[in-house]
């Protein structure tokens, strides 16, 4: 009988009968690898699609047949093939991999020794399979969960040498325990013991300072406390003296926690209830405005919005009212996310988690929704979209495609709180949770302050559409922060003239709600008086100042309560930096981590960032959660594994500022490089912002410069255009070159309105491309010099068109016209497309000085040009001009007929700024010609695409034609809302120090 071994462990060996098989193709090697790990038969659409990804179905199975040929030669018996599947057998085949984790799982040393032999190296070491990026991240996280596996069994065979006495033996394991992390402490205190058991003091101090050197070069902390104990102790030759053979087993249970942690624990509980939520006092009315709102919440929605101060208790506030909504008689289904600092310039972030703690809800909502909602919405969570892997959504590259996602995300939300996938008994459908079908929801979103532009227009669409679902929707802000939430308060205000939304103003508790406070069990003796006058009764600073208290009394040689210290009034970090204190290191290096990462973080992120083992980041996790200084928010998907984070920002911030900077430095950058792997690996769930943002706090500003700018270009593609120039500036400050990333800038201040600022970056740019032209010329006259000289002058061309725009919109008709005759000056010749564009804004230009010879002039020229060109955008601007010229003198007829074929050239465009122009004169002809019913239709069309693209001025000037139009039917009410929302958009047009009222007459372009 043949013997067919595959050995993995370490770089991969094929044996048969004891020599050595090679193939002439790499995923042979790769198919028998991943066929032996997984121990199961695999489909050959799978092993195509894994194997050549790049392929289609047909050239992907004819590769996997030519390869499962030659496979099948060298392995005979031990590959099994069918039509449909391919297994290996592996009773006919000796694997090393589970030989391994058989004798890594149990506890005997033999079996140890055995098992760390078998472990060559790490798993598929040296191979790679290039183009194949489902099959690389398998073999990573295999490999590493056989390292991890093979770190445990290490530490299992030390503890067993040193019981047999056997204390060489057990030294060699400790270095191999040790190469696999130099960062593992644990494995550098082994080491250092051992070394003192045997005599050898100058070796342990080695071992030591080495320790040190890596610590402070790769983390910048000291070693541990007991791990300078266990150093000096070798030093000073009080270490006590190793076991007695066979009197430790390595099977023995962990030592128990310590009786201190325990009654901690138990008095956190005393205190805190079974929930750990903390006692809900003065709240009285604020929660029974909530309770009504949900008894009034049926066919119809409503909306509350909670704002106060930060610290006022709108988080508790909410949480009470959550538990009583999932309770009989009228359980709900509620939805909850919260948004954070720092990710205001991350576009649909809350949206994403919305969704997710949809998908955690009900998880059947991939098989309930729609195929087209489910790809729409599983643009933002991927795993919404796993059961129509067949449709497509369409990209969201246009205002269309955002509010169609709006609606998807709309849909998927009200999906989850409704039920209606299955029936339940008598034919009810029931909902998630037992829920039945047509009961109302509740949507909770805490800290909207911090939401992004995209997800604040994604409530505010919600809002504006609860009149037509059963949802209660609970809102809650920091008052002082609610500037930026203009859009979503006008909702609201619509909101409460329909009798549908509230707000809710919690204000400062009361010695009589402290009192009650105070009264209840567990809690400190402390005067009311003395409290109120510390806290000024703000919930956040009461709740602190009691748990710093306690946290004193606890501490053995503390403060009784008594007798403690006070803090000044306003030093609530002092309090905070107080409980940081009183952890163990460990967990104060984990939440250093943590408050470095900001939002909530795995439990790998927070090992890998702050550089310590395994073992201890579970232990540092379960001492944060007990101290209530980390939360833990449960996966989005059943199976995966929670997230953590600081329950408000005052606390992450006391940690991040407890470190010193060079430590924070060190650890951004840790995480930058752990964040840029999982977005090069998964760009959905890593933030380009994220990545630069850690990189700009660990100096490297090169790196962090090019992250902004990929950012920048991210939220332009989403129309966040504040968000994007947020993201330019930094790429700028930090060295991103700067005549592309001045043009950038230029234009999104456009599109802002902020004109005084686009024309300066624009004059700024030109006089880079100018010296860039200059430096070229002065080059030579080869041909190469001249390829670069029409490169420039093209990017000078496009400055000057920039400015001419910016010019044209500030009503400057002399200066946009000076810079459209340079641009025909500088693209004569060489870009038809770019010479029908400027011909059709000169032909803008004058008409808007009355001169129509010219404009017409020019209006042919361009439509002549753009046609050689087959330009279809230039195409499209220069018909829409001759529009405007031609109902300009009178001709209706070919007006239209101009607007209608520049709309059809523009609808075939990705951008649709060539269709909003078409579609606001066009309405404007349909108007002036009595077809007013038309033409209200083709303007609240222009100005649904007009609102997406967020041009600010030309969507006030959209607003402006709809008041006009409602107006002339005889819509009063609904004409002056426009007209103020025009006046509004009008007036934040930056101008500059000069009055310009020709900004207020753009009304068509």
């Amino acid at each position: 009988m043949t013997d067919l071994r595959l050995e993995l462990l370490g770089p991969p060996v094929v044996l048969r009968d004891g020599l050595p098989v090679t193939f002439d193709t790499r995923k042979a090697v790769a198919l028998l690898a991943l066929l032996a790990v997984t121990r199961r038969e695999h489909s050959r659409e799978q092993l195509a699609d894994l194997l050549w990804p790049e392929a289609d179905s047909t050239k992907g199975r004819a590769s996997l047949r030519r390869t499962l040929s030659v496979t099948a030669a060298a392995m005979g018996a031990g590959l099994t093939i069918s039509r449909a599947a391919v297994t290996l057998e592996l009773g006919a085949v000796q694997v090393d991999v589970p030989e391994f984790e058989a004798l890594i799982a149990r506890s005997d040393a033999e079996s140890l020794e055995r098992a760390v032999q078998l472990y060559r190296d790490d798993f598929l070491s040296g191979f790679v399979l290039r183009g194949c990026p489902d099959f690389e991240e398998w073999q990573a996280g295999v490999a590493e969960g056989l390292r991890q596996a093979l770190a445990r069994g290490l530490q299992r065979l030390v503890a067993a040498c040193i019981a047999d006495g056997d204390l060489e033996r057990a030294t060699g394991h400790a270095r191999r325990w040790l190469q696999l992390d130099p960062l593992h402490e644990p494995a550098h205190q082994a080491i250092i013991r051992l070394h003192g058991w045997a005599g050898q003091r100058s070796a342990a101090m080695r071992q030591y300072r080495s320790l040190v050197r890596v610590l402070d070069r790769d983390l910048a902390v000291r070693p541990l406390p007991e791990t300078t104990r266990l150093y000096d102790d070798v030093r000073a030759g009080r270490l006590a003296p190793p076991p007695a053979p066979s009197a430790v087993r390595a099977t023995e249970p962990p030592a128990a926690a310590a009786p201190g942690a325990a009654a901690e624990a138990v008095e956190a509980v005393e205190v805190s209830g079974a929930s750990g939520i903390w006692p809900l006092v003065g709240r009285e009315a604020e929660l029974a405005a909530l309770r009504a709102a949900w008894r009034a919440t049926g066919t119809a929605g409503r909306v509350v919005a909670i704002a106060g101060q930060a610290g006022i208790g709108k988080t508790r506030l909410i949480t009470e009212f959550r538990t009583e909504a999932t309770q009989p008689p009228r359980p709900a289904v509620v939805l909850a996310a919260r948004c954070y600092d720092g990710e205001t310039a991350l576009p649909f972030v809350l949206a994403a988690d919305l969704l997710r703690t949809a998908l955690a809800v009900r998880p059947d909502l991939p098989e309930v929704l729609p195929a087209q909602t489910a790809a729409m919405a599983g643009r933002l969570v991927p795993a919404l979209a796993a059961a129509h892997p067949d449709s497509v959504a369409p990209a969201l590259d246009s205002p269309v495609a955002v509010t169609r996602l709006y609606a998807a995300i709309a849909d998927t939300l009200l999906a989850a709180t409704q039920g209606g996938a299955a029936a339940g008994p008598g034919g009810a459908a029931a909902g998630p949770g037992g829920v039945p079908a047509g009961s109302a929801g509740v949507l909770v979103v805490e800290d909207v302050q911090w939401a992004d532009s995209s997800s604040l227009g994604l409530l505010a669409y919600l809002v504006r559409r609860l009149a037509e679902w059963p949802l209660l929707l609970v809102l809650s802000w920091q008052a002082e922060q609610a500037g930026r939430l203009r859009v979503l308060r006008t909702a609201l205000g619509e909101a409460e003239d329909q009798s549908l939304g509230e707000m809710i103003e919690p204000g400062l508790l009361g010695p009589a709600a402290i009192g009650a406070l105070l009264d209840l069990d567990g809690m400190p003796r402390v005067e009311v008086d003395q409290l109120m006058a510390e806290t000024r009764g703000l919930p956040m600073l009461v709740r602190e100042y009691i748990e710093a208290l306690r946290s004193a009394g606890d501490e053995p040689g503390g403060q009784s309560p008594q007798t403690a210290d006070w803090w000044p009034p306003a030093s609530v970090r002092d309090l905070l930096r107080a409980r940081l204190q009183a952890v163990s290191e460990p967990t104060r290096q984990m939440l250093t981590g943590a408050a470095v990462l900001g939002s909530d973080n795995d439990a790998d992120l927070l090992r890998a960032v702050s550089g310590r083992g395994e073992d201890e980041i579970v232990e540092a996790i379960d001492e944060a959660l007990a101290r209530s200084l980390l939360t833990e928010i449960p996966p989005p998907v059943a199976g995966d594994a929670p997230s953590y984070g600081f329950p408000y920002e005052a606390l992450r911030r006391t940690a991040y500022e407890s470190a010193t900077l060079a430590r924070r430095r060190l650890l951004h950058g840790r995480a930058a490089d752990i964040l840029t792997r999982r977005y090069e690996r998964d760009p959905a769930t890593t933030r380009a912002a994220t990545v630069a943002d850690h990189l700009q706090l660990a100096g490297r500003d090169a790196e962090a410069a090019q992250w902004w700018w990929r950012a920048a270009q991210s939220a332009r593609e989403l129309y966040a255009h504040a968000e994007a120039h947020a993201h330019l500036v930094r790429a700028l400050a930090l060295g991103y070159p700067q005549l592309p990333g001045r043009i950038a800038l230029g234009e999104v201040l456009v599109v802002l309105g902020r004109y005084r600022e686009a024309l300066a970056e624009f004059e700024t740019a030109a006089a880079l491309a100018g010296a860039g032209a200059g430096d070229g010329a002065d080059a030579g006259d080869g041909a190469d010099d001249d390829s670069a000289s029409a490169g420039e002058l093209a990017v000078q061309a496009g400055i000057e068109h920039k400015l001419a725009d910016v010019h044209h919109r500030l009503g400057d008709w002399d200066l946009a016209e000076a810079h459209l005759a340079v641009v025909t000056e500088l693209v004569a010749g060489a870009e038809p497309g770019r010479l029908a564009r400027a011909e059709a804004d000169r032909a803008v230009v004058a008409y808007r000085r009355g001169d129509a010879g010219h404009a017409a002039a020019f209006g042919r020229a361009a439509l002549s040009s753009a046609r050689g060109a087959a330009d279809r955008g230039a195409t499209a601007q220069a018909l829409n001009v001759l529009g405007m010229l031609a109902a300009r003198v009178g001709d209706t007829e070919a007006a239209e007929t101009y607007l209608r074929d520049s709309l059809a050239e523009a609808r075939q465009l990705p951008e649709l700024g060539a269709a909003v122009a078409a579609l606001n004169n066009l309405a404007r002809l349909l108007a002036e010609t009595g077809r007013n019913r038309e033409a209200l239709q083709v303007a609240a069309e222009a100005l649904e695409l007009g609102s997406e693209l967020g041009d600010q001025h030309r969507v006030a000037a959209l607003h402006t034609n709809m008041a006009d139009l409602l107006h002339a039917d005889g819509q009063g009410d609904a004409a002056m809302a426009h007209l103020k929302e025009a006046a509004r958009r009008f007036a934040s047009v930056d101008v500059g120090d000069a009055p310009r009222p020709e900004i207020w007459t753009l009304v068509e372009w």
